[in-house]
């Protein structure tokens, strides 16, 4: 409580200087050593890391832009740096540890130890971001800027720990042009932030009572099983689009309007419309940068299946590298799979189309979307034997 204090009088500090005191060329760099600050708080070498990072990746930006020769080499060069760095951070200890616990021993092992990796907060979002901005440089679609400009896109504060992944141009544009905000802005930004904190304060109360129920099924009626696996897939949207909406609203205090990351997501009549509309921001991140280049762009359907399944395992295994999430990847990979080939079913025979695209099936859909990705949410919370403790109380 006393950190969430100091937390709303620095902000509201900070808020009071940015746009009463500083003149407006002087705001990027407050809001980037405000940045520097923050993340300071957390872990004091995070903020050399990250600037590391930033200084590299504009050097090489800075090459690509105004070089003919070798841009491409430099281009593979930052994202093999990028996503190696990630990588390293995020899966080295499963390896290890997969290796260990695998029973194969080297003669070399028994000699060293694994330090335990503390991935960096907020570096997934980072490296994301700095991808993004390299690559739009290299297709000659972002816009030339001052460090302090990319350095406060890539490290924004209120955007650090829960994304949304922004993407430049549009941050860059809302830079260039800020100006005194009206009161409108700042009622917007208050209401998201209270929005944020009543879906967090709802989802704390329902994981307290929803988590006992599925570490323990046998001890619960069926039903209260059941029904807690759909509170368990909306207390998990609470949990993420809550943050998000405390992160849209700090930043538009600030006068910066971020994408928005969820969209009814629970009222998408398809599995695809649900991830079109669920973690927005990385989600076409992904699409972009990696689908898209991969496997896109006049593949044959098989390719584009594969593609579709494989993104679906990069975006899980993004979000934490374990099994279960793998095997949530694989999950709805699978899901998106069978419901392209339904699309394709679809096309060939006109009646079977004519026959699912009637309204009253809007309704079976959402349900039917709701309860495949409910029950896909369980390896959130549960490890396999107590998935398959819950799966066998309800079946």
């Amino acid at each position: 409580m006393e950190n969430l204090l100091w937390y709303l009088i620095s902000l509201c500090l900070s808020i009071f200087i940015y746009w009463f005191i500083l003149p407006r060329k002087w705001r990027s760099l407050f809001l980037f050593l405000i940045s520097l600050l923050f993340i300071s708080l957390f872990n004091l070498k995070y903020v050399f890391y990250f600037l590391l990072h930033i200084i590299l990746v504009y050097l090489a930006s800075l090459y690509i832009d105004k070089g003919e020769k070798k841009r491409r080499l430099i281009l593979s060069l930052a994202l093999l740096w990028l996503i190696g760095s990630l990588c390293f951070f995020k899966y080295s200890d499963l390896f290890f540890s997969t290796i260990i616990e695998s029973g194969f021993e080297f003669s070399w092992m028994s000699k060293i130890t694994f330090p335990t990796l503390l991935l960096p907060l907020g570096m997934s979002y980072i490296i994301f971001r700095l991808i993004h901005f390299v690559v739009e440089v290299y297709k000659k679609k972002s816009p030339t800027c001052s460090f302090i400009d990319f350095a406060l896109y890539v490290l924004f504060f209120p955007t650090f720990l829960a994304g949304p992944v922004e993407r430049f141009q549009r941050f860059h544009t809302q830079t260039l042009e800020m100006k005194t905000p009206d009161l409108s802005t700042i009622n917007q930004g208050l209401f998201r932030i209270l929005l944020g904190v009543a879906k967090k304060f709802v989802g704390d109360y329902l994981a307290k009572a929803i988590i006992p129920v599925l570490n323990t099924p046998e001890s619960h009626p069926r039903f209260l099983v059941l029904l807690c696996i759909y509170g368990a897939a909306i207390q998990i949207y609470l949990d993420f689009s809550g943050y998000t909406d405390m992160a849209l609203g700090v930043a538009r205090l600030f006068g910066y309007k971020i994408m928005e990351n969820f969209n009814r997501p629970f009222f998408q009549k398809n599995i695809a419309m649900f991830w079109r509309n669920w973690h927005i921001s990385v989600y076409s991140w992904i699409r972009d940068y990696f689908f898209f280049p991969l496997f896109g762009y006049r593949a044959s359907n098989l390719k584009i299946y594969f593609g579709i399944f494989l993104t679906m395992i990069v975006f899980m295994v993004w979000h934490k590298g374990n099994l279960n999430f793998l095997l949530l990847g694989i999950y709805h990979g699978l899901g998106l799979v069978v419901w392209q080939l339904f699309q394709e079913v679809k096309r060939k025979y006109p009646p079977i189309r004519k026959w699912s695209s009637r309204s009253y099936f809007n309704p079976v859909g959402i349900f039917f979307t709701f309860s495949f990705v409910s029950f896909g949410f369980l390896f959130f919370h549960l490890d396999l034997h107590q998935l398959y403790a819950v799966l066998d109380r309800i079946f």
